[in-house]
């Protein structure tokens, strides 16, 4: 049992080994295949953290959210409709009793924060006082529950995806010109060496991951493959110049069109414009 426990511990330090010294080599592999860094203009940023489930509604957010914004007359019922949720009184008592209703779901308080934020976006001091009614009302209700220390660690309430969106908005900035290159590159490097080893198409757990839960202990062998991938060109047949692709002999035909289709974007910075299911794949 001892030599067993000594090959075992043999075997992991080889391969943690050899996993440093393939960090180390593919760094400058990394930064020549990242292309380019797909930055949103904020109307898009913002509408896709307000609203990232519904196309309408995003449509109608990039047209009320920048600095080119068409100024639309409301009818008289807006008009008194947006003098009221001007009164902090009467909107922090509308979120309070729509919250109270048993109908009202978890999907329905996310959409009005994210409607209430676009709504005061153009007065962002009023939508902080506002948020800081609404989060010492949550704060009250939680001290006096069974577990407190549950606040804000999920978006149950109103004000926790106002707060979400409030926070968004103002580190927009901040993620464009500091910290957004660094994690981006960070996402890319995780996904570039997720990739290098079999993933489960069921299960979606991977040989390398940082997260033991989704560790797939028992990996089939596998190689590595270099394709050349041609796109056709037009409805004459002709072809494009070879793309080079990465895979694997394990990887499945879904999997294999996800990575042709990840390397042509890299590649060219704009995506195929066909979807995985519509892409044949042939010798």
């Amino acid at each position: 049992m001892n030599k067993l426990m000594e090959n075992l511990e043999c075997d992991i330090r080889n391969d943690i080994r050899q996993g440093f010294i393939d960090l180390q080599t593919e760094k400058a592999d990394l930064m020549e295949n990242v292309g380019a860094i797909p930055f949103l203009d904020y109307k898009h940023f913002a509408s896709r953290t307000f609203f990232p489930e519904s196309d309408s509604l995003i449509k109608l957010c990039i047209k009320d959210i920048g600095q080119d914004v068409e100024k639309v007359e409301l009818d008289q019922h807006c008009q008194k409709f947006s003098r009221l949720i001007q009164d902090q009184l009467f909107l922090t008592t509308m979120v309070h009793a729509l919250e109270e209703q048993k109908s009202f779901t978890v999907k329905d308080k996310c959409t009005l924060a994210s409607l209430l934020t676009v709504a005061l976006h153009g007065n962002l001091s009023y939508l902080t006082e506002v948020m800081e009614v609404l989060l010492k009302d949550l704060m009250q209700q939680h001290s006096t529950a069974a577990q407190p220390k549950l606040l804000l660690r999920r978006t149950e309430s109103t004000v926790e995806k106002l707060l979400t969106n409030w926070v968004s908005v103002c580190l927009y900035g901040f993620l464009r010109e500091s910290v957004g290159q660094h994690l981006f590159l960070l996402v890319s490097a995780l996904t570039q060496q997720i990739s290098k080893g079999p993933v489960d198409c069921v299960t979606e757990k991977a040989l390398y991951t940082l997260s033991e839960d989704w560790l797939l202990w028992q990996a089939q062998d596998f190689s590595q493959l270099k394709l050349k991938v041609l796109f056709a060109v037009g409805s004459d047949g002709e072809v494009s110049e070879p793309l080079e692709v990465d895979a694997l002999s394990c990887d499945t035909v879904e999997q294999l069109k996800e990575k042709i289709l990840n390397t042509f974007k890299t590649k060219f910075g704009f995506a195929y414009n066909t979807s995985i299911r519509d892409v044949n794949v042939g010798e």
